[in-house]
């Protein structure tokens, strides 16, 4: 409990404040500065003449957009004049191939699980298959996606690039073409501009996710109709104690 006397001295006023005499001199007026005109650097100023010599150079700053454009546009031209530089020295004549041209068989659009061993039992329906050859990445190590066929006698060749284009192969529809690199005067591969297909042109580039799903569909595929051939193999065997 508080005392009268604490609470009277809660609402007590405060000392008044002290008084001050007035200042009795007067403040002296705030000394200008030396201020002067511009004149004395006129002289200095841009001609004319000068100011159109440097606004026919000037240029714009750049937007983020507009200089994302002028890269591409940039690496696009460097691209298109290397492609053009690698043709100049390119001759399928000047490499040694211990294959025949005209024996061999080109095939695409395979699949990643596809190896050298399920192509050559396809290719051995259509006669006897002297070698198949798969191309990888240098870097990865990974299928490329396509490969050729060399048959030992060239009517097999020529039966197998009739009848097997189109063919489904690990759930994939295979194409299959002769060698053109080595048997069409002034071919152009793909990677120089030339080729027959337009997948790449028709459909726009795939995300890495898309691509992750598209092999994970491929796969499941193929595991399905390896189980089928399976169950089929299965189903058409004898019985055991028969």
């Amino acid at each position: 409990k508080m005392s009268m006397h604490q609470v009277a001295a809660l609402f007590k006023p405060r000392d008044p404040l002290e008084y001050k005499q007035p200042y009795s001199e007067q403040l002296g007026k705030k000394k200008a500065l030396p201020y002067t005109g511009v004149a004395w650097c006129v002289s200095a100023f841009e001609s004319r003449e000068d100011y159109e010599e440097i606004m026919s150079t000037w240029k714009p700053i750049e937007q983020r957009q507009e200089r994302r454009l002028r890269i591409a546009e940039e690496r696009k031209a460097g691209a298109q004049q290397r492609v053009k530089d690698a043709l100049e020295l390119w001759n399928p004549s000047g490499y040694t191939f211990e294959s025949d041209a005209y024996k061999t068989l080109f095939v695409g659009r395979l699949s990643y699980l596809t190896d050298e061993h399920k192509l050559k039992r396809e290719m051995e329906q259509y006669g006897q298959v002297k070698s198949v050859k798969l191309v990888y990445d240098k870097f990865t190590e990974k299928p490329r996606g396509y490969g050729f066929v060399e048959f030992e006698h060239e009517r097999d060749m020529k039966t197998a690039y009739k009848h097997a284009d189109g063919r489904k192969v690990d759930g994939r529809r295979i194409l299959v073409d002769v060698e053109r690199g080595r048997t069409v005067k002034d071919w152009k591969p793909r990677k120089f501009g030339g080729g027959l297909g337009s997948s790449r042109k028709d459909r726009p580039k795939k995300t890495p996710a898309e691509k992750k799903e598209l092999r994970r569909q491929e796969a499941a595929q193929a595991a399905r109709a390896a189980r089928m051939a399976t169950s089929s193999r299965q189903a058409g065997a004898p019985p055991a104690n028969s």
